[in-house]
């Protein structure tokens, strides 16, 4: 989600759109609705292809990434993700107080180490790479992209000077051909392990959806993409007229893989499966990149649709949104609980939505107020 900076007239407004929508398919699948079962893994595919996509349009016509060293590939990705990281630690220290409360059965010693660990675990951004639910879904369990993400943003300078070597865009695709594929065979393979060698109910969701060396393969995808996109650009001018096809095309695609996958999985729970290896990442990689570079394009209804005031707006806030929903969501069902004994989807994901959106904005006015503080200073 965290992306280089653009140009303003360089930018693609309709993309902020499209990471507006997939914002939205996590946030449902959040509410725990059975309908928007597919919203989580779609949500997260387009995320981590549309930010390795902006990643390589926003830094490879410029001088601003001249080293891929190791040193410097750490710097670089904690750089990018620390304009989130004090949320981050926000987030942390809000979901404290229910592990403490959860953990109340367990002896005192449990009852302290327990968070302390978790916390320290998620704080250095590290739950990604422990293969435990218990582990990379604690605390704020939406924050293990963060986790993930962190190690993506490292790897980008070394990716950006392989892909500045390129001769043309025929090695682009068989990258992301070859990188696709390899998704494949690595996801079933994992099916394959947990099925018949290691049964651990966890191991699959977690080296195909959260690891990051696995998201990485969504990632270099995007960034191929990226250079796709840059190399059309500067031979083919204009594009394809058919813009309005392309962009309603993709979209009735991606509703025909929602609704079969719904019908297939049917609820949250079971969309996290081994049997739902596919459903995890493979099923959405090809159409999450055809979403993403046919919006590029900016040629059709659809996209000055999402170029519009509102989509941009949520697309602006969806990185510090998405970090924010989760505990919002967990807080009300908590209070409702409390309150009624029951909880209730359709109000929590009315409550949930607005509630984020003001946090969203009262956190963005916070750290835009500290900045000027100190570039004034």
């Amino acid at each position: 989600m965290v992306t280089g900076k653009i140009a303003k007239e360089n930018r693609i407004d309709s993309l902020q759109g499209i990471r507006a929508i997939a914002f939205l398919g996590i946030f449902l699948f959040h509410s725990g609705a059975a309908v928007f079962a597919a919203g989580g893994t779609w949500g997260v595919s387009v995320f981590l292809i549309l930010s390795g996509f902006l990643m390589v349009y926003s830094y490879y016509d410029s001088d601003r990434i001249d080293q891929h060293g190791f040193f410097y590939s750490i710097k670089f990705g904690i750089k990018k993700i620390m304009r989130l990281y004090p949320l981050h630690i926000t987030m942390l220290l809000l979901a404290l107080p229910l592990l403490i409360l959860k953990d109340q059965g367990l002896p005192l010693t449990e009852r302290i180490l327990d968070p302390a660990g978790k916390f320290v675990i998620d704080t250095a951004l590290l739950q990604s790479w422990v293969p435990d639910n218990d582990i990379y879904f604690s605390l704020n369990g939406v924050s293990w992209y963060l986790s993930t993400a962190l190690f993506l943003y490292m790897m980008f300078p070394l990716i950006l000077f392989f892909i500045k070597k390129y001769r043309g865009i025929k090695t682009a695709v068989i990258v992301i051909l070859i990188t696709f594929g390899l998704q494949i065979l690595l996801a079933f393979a994992a099916y394959l392990v947990q099925r018949n060698l290691i049964p651990k109910d966890d191991l699959i969701h977690w080296f195909v959806y959260i690891f990051p060396l696995s998201r990485l393969e969504d990632f270099v995808i995007g960034c191929n993409l990226g250079y796709l996109f840059l190399q059309r650009k500067k031979t083919n001018g204009n594009g394809k007229k058919q813009g309005n096809l392309l962009e309603f095309s993709v979209i009735i695609l991606t509703v025909i893989e929602w609704i079969l996958y719904v019908c297939l999985i049917g609820i949250p729970e079971k969309a996290l499966s081994a049997e739902n290896w596919a459903g995890l990442t493979v099923i959405w990689t090809m159409t999450s990149c055809a979403l993403v570079y046919v919006f590029a394009l900016q040629k059709g209804i659809l996209s000055r649709l999402l170029k519009s005031r509102p989509f941009v707006f949520l697309g602006n806030l969806s990185d510090s949104c998405f970090l924010i929903h989760l505990m919002v969501y967990t807080y009300l069902m908590v209070f409702e609980d409390i309150l009624f004994g029951k909880t209730a989807i359709v109000v929590n994901i009315i409550l949930a939505f607005f509630i984020t959106i003001a946090g969203s904005c009262l956190w963005k006015k916070i750290v835009g107020g500290i900045h000027n503080k100190r570039m004034k200073g």
